[in-house]
């Protein structure tokens, strides 16, 4: 039990209902992360070798199980929490199983991902109407945080009677791929549910304590995107220059450009970043990186630029409903905070700088988007005003407004 929250709630009922909550949404999410390694294993299996299908059915119920079996616990006790505030009694817990319904061979057209693309800001606009706590007692909190509980809980049951549905979909039509990532959308929103429990409780009893210090390591599917769109920009831009040299014919530079790529890649494919992609993604990461590693310098040539081209390819990340949100949001951001900065730097330089400092932030937000506003802000990084000198400020404020014009956001 965290002791802070012993300190924060005085009422004993309250106090363990809260702490319960947090427990149970704890181990969900320890159920949750451990996907992403079977889940990898199993998108390379379906590639590799293509499984029975009824077998295949019945290994993705048992992960559908393992992943989801603490969030399951959590949901039904949600509901007790709600039954408990209205004086009912709460559905049987044994009627949260989902199944992937009777499998029968595919018979019907293959499904697109649109078809299977599980709404990331779904649970997101659960809590848009979250309203700051005032103070009042244990009870009146303790109420309002079972609202907020019973919308998530609504949310969540919904998402993942949705995703099962979608599931035995995929499985019907012989989309193995595609089934894996509905379920890898699945826990991405799972994830982001759960930890909004956590962070009502915390909201409601202790506001001052940051909810992820509660959550260490807890990464939103906004993070993830952002750490990916980020990182494969980074890659195709150190690996640009490197195949540029194996496309020319100058083969004495074809030993060192090779090296530096397999080095580089090697790198990438286990760092956080490419465990952060998406099962298909970060599959063929691993392809490329083995393919690499042993073929002859003229099959290399070609597949290193297949790799920079695969890169670009990867763009498509923009598209994403997440990343769509956020990137509006942030230009929205940019663009009054520039509005607002170019009515002040003749009046007061000090604080016009200190509004371009907020929209260059918002703008390192975007890096990766494009690989054109990349450069942009790399280079006007050597420009920044180190003082409220006006000229300078000016300078950077036409730097800034020429970058969001570049974003689209003009």
């Amino acid at each position: 039990m965290d002791t802070r929250l012993q300190q924060a709630i005085a009422t004993p009922k309250i106090l363990n209902q809260a702490s319960e909550l947090i427990r149970l949404a704890l181990r969900a999410l320890d159920d949750l992360r451990q996907l992403d390694e079977s889940l990898y294993e199993r998108f390379v299996a379906s590639r590799d070798a293509p499984n029975d299908p009824t077998t295949t059915t019945a290994s993705l119920q048992k992960l559908w199980d393992l992943t989801f079996g603490g969030l399951r616990q959590l949901l039904w006790f949600c509901r007790s929490l709600d039954a408990d505030k209205k004086g009912t009694q709460p559905a049987p817990q044994g009627g949260d199983d989902f199944d992937f319904g009777d499998f029968e061979p595919p018979s019907s057209p293959g499904v697109s991902q649109a078809d299977l693309e599980l709404g990331q800001g779904d649970i997101g606009d659960l809590l848009q109407n979250i309203n700051e706590q005032v103070d009042e007692g244990d009870a009146g909190r303790w109420t309002k945080v079972i609202d907020k509980v019973s919308s998530i809980e609504y949310g969540l049951t919904s998402q993942q009677t949705e995703a099962a549905e979608r599931i035995a979909v995929a499985l019907t039509s012989g989309e193995i791929s595609f089934a894996l990532g509905v379920l890898d959308d699945t826990q991405s929103s799972a994830s982001e549910g759960v930890h909004a429990l956590v962070t009502a409780v915390y909201e409601a009893f202790l506001p001052d304590v940051n909810p992820t210090t509660v959550v260490p390591g807890y990464l939103t599917s906004l993070g993830r995107a952002l750490l990916v769109r980020r990182g494969v920009a980074e890659l195709a831009s150190t690996l640009a220059p490197y195949n540029d040299m194996l496309k020319q014919d100058d083969a004495t530079q074809y030993d060192l450009a090779l090296a530096a790529v397999r080095g580089t890649l090697h790198t990438y494919v286990n760092s956080v970043v490419c465990r952060a992609m998406r099962p298909a993604d970060r599959w063929q990461m691993v392809e490329f990186e083995r393919e690499l590693a042993s073929q002859p310098m003229s099959v290399a040539r070609l597949t290193t630029e297949g790799l920079v081209k695969y890169l670009d390819s990867l763009g498509s990340i923009n598209q994403r409903e997440v990343l769509v949100l956020h990137d509006r949001r942030t230009l929205e951001t940019m663009r009054e905070t520039l509005a607002n900065a170019r009515q002040l730097v003749d009046i007061s330089p000090r604080n016009a700088a200190e509004m371009l400092d907020r929209a260059y932030q918002a703008a390192q937000r975007l890096r990766g988007r494009s690989p054109v506003t990349d450069q942009l802000l790399i280079g006007l990084e050597r420009h920044a005003p180190t003082s409220s000198n006006a000229p300078e400020t000016v300078k950077f404020l036409e730097g800034l407004e020429h970058i969001l014009v570049a974003f689209g956001g003009g």
